[in-house]
């Protein structure tokens, strides 16, 4: 309890440092008219959402991810403005506050150890699911053509999306056995594609994920038990028109917020328990909210990538 009150101090006063004083600006940030990435914070209820993040010469961002402590940012960012594409995606890191941006290595997706050590990303080629220190040190690939890898609150486990003979499955790597195990059951997977940046419960027993089922070309936001579908497996939303592949689960373990419909995104949110269907969140921005998700670790906040032209 000590740790979490220290961990929710800390996070809010960087949050407060960097909403008076953000990231140095480049020149063309300054430049009315120009394009960019940019991450806000809003409060998890909803409500008027504030600059927090300016990414440095990085235009195109996304799946941000808070280390446990609040004090360190990890995300993937390119140099869009400068004609870098998707392949050239790199890991990135910056303190709270948005001081000493950094980029580790290249990579997307990045997922924090709980203790801050460590990263978990998807590695672009050849394309699987890696490790690295969080420095960018010592790099290894856990398994090539794995996809969307995020680490359990508890440290022991990462779970990535796979696929083989037309069908998707969520794998799960237990880090202390080493052993692989896939959630739903051979050729009982009712997806021919799963997408990156599902998330973890906070206890790590559960996982909620994007799901595109080939059977009636529809998209699912589901939950999966991670002892495998037949001990859990719950359906919350399908829709015709595909959700945004991000989701953030609060801390309390009571509500999962995701982004879907058309340009401008909307952010939705549900209890996971309850059989309801989700529900807005709303969100002012001045900007294009794109989709990309995380809570605080206090819970208290939202952070959020949105694209738009200046302040």
């Amino acid at each position: 309890m000590n740790y979490l009150r220290t961990a929710c101090r800390l996070w809010i006063g960087s949050l407060l440092l960097c909403l008076v004083s953000t990231s140095p600006a480049t020149a063309d940030e300054k430049t009315p008219g120009v394009k960019r990435v940019r991450f806000y914070t809003a409060p998890a209820e909803g409500g008027n959402a504030s600059l927090s993040i300016v990414p440095g010469d990085y235009y195109t961002v996304g799946s941000p991810a808070l280390s446990a402590d609040g004090e360190k940012l990890a995300f993937d960012g390119r140099e869009s403005q400068n004609g870098e594409s998707f392949q050239d995606g790199k890991i990135m890191v910056v303190n709270a506050d948005g001081s000493d941006l950094e980029a580790i290595g290249s990579g997307v997706m990045p997922s924090w150890s709980p203790q801050g050590k460590r990263i978990a990303f998807s590695q672009i080629s050849p394309s699987g699911v890696a490790m690295m220190h969080a420095d960018g040190s010592q790099r290894k690939l856990i398994e090539e053509g794995g996809w969307g890898v995020q680490w359990s609150p508890d440290g022991r486990k990462i779970a990535y999306s796979v696929s083989s003979s037309g069908k998707a499955n969520i794998r799960i790597y237990d880090l202390i056995e080493e052993t692989k195990t896939d959630l739903f059951p051979e050729g009982e997977s009712p997806y021919n594609s799963l997408y990156w940046n599902m998330t973890w419960s906070p206890d790590s027993n559960w996982l909620c994920f994007k799901g595109h089922k080939a059977s009636d070309n529809t998209y699912d936001v589901a939950t999966v038990n991670v002892a495998g579908m037949k001990a859990g497996y719950k359906v919350h939303y399908n829709h015709q028109e595909a959700p945004y592949a991000d989701f953030a689960w609060h801390p309390q373990g009571d509500k999962i917020v995701f982004a879907a419909g058309p340009q401008p995104r909307q952010f939705l949110q549900f209890n996971p328990a309850e059989d309801k269907a989700p529900e807005p969140l709303a969100i002012k921005v001045n900007g294009t909210i794109i989709g990309d998700i995380c809570f605080t670790p206090d819970g208290q906040y939202l952070l959020f990538n949105v694209s738009g032209t200046e302040e």
